[in-house]
């Protein structure tokens, strides 16, 4: 069966360096509306943040960001890859960031962001999903062995 992973639930997590504090927040998000609305909440909880930067990835193939006022790859880029090379999917991200006075510069703030949507992530958990269907099979005894060896070949399984 085909299966794939996404967060197992909400999961924040919260990073600083350099007097700059970055709070990584995750959500399970199965559309862009989703995704959109969780951004939208996490503005609404941290209206004074210097940066509210976001990414989602969804198992559709469908992949967004932001940077949100940050130099262009430095941050919204970062977080949605952090997904990515994770296998992650159905997944929104925002990284608040509160501004401490001292400049990260471009790596620093590629670390920043990496690191505090991976805690987050952490955080949230991870879970396998996968498509099954169920079917109902009869058979008679002597072919019951031979109807489990197929199932298993063909990746199912009995319940």
């Amino acid at each position: 069966m085909e299966s794939y992973l996404v967060p197992a639930g909400y999961g924040e997590a919260e990073y600083s360096d350099k007097k700059s504090r970055f709070i990584g927040q995750v959500s399970p998000a199965d559309s862009e509306a989703a995704a959109m609305a969780f951004v939208q909440r996490v503005r609404a909880k941290y209206p004074d943040a210097a940066h509210n930067v976001w990414a989602y990835c969804l198992r559709s193939g469908e992949m967004r960001w932001s940077d949100d006022g940050e130099p262009g790859g430095t941050s919204g880029q970062p977080t949605l890859n952090v997904f990515r090379s994770a296998g992650v999917f159905d997944v929104c991200c925002v990284v608040t960031r509160y501004f401490g006075g001292t400049l990260l510069g471009s790596g620093g703030l590629v670390r920043a962001y990496s690191k505090a949507a991976s805690m987050a992530l952490e955080a949230a958990g991870l879970a396998r999903m996968a498509r099954w269907r169920k079917i109902r099979i009869g058979c008679g005894y002597p072919l019951y062995d031979k109807v489990r060896r197929l199932l298993a070949d063909f990746g199912g399984e009995e319940i």
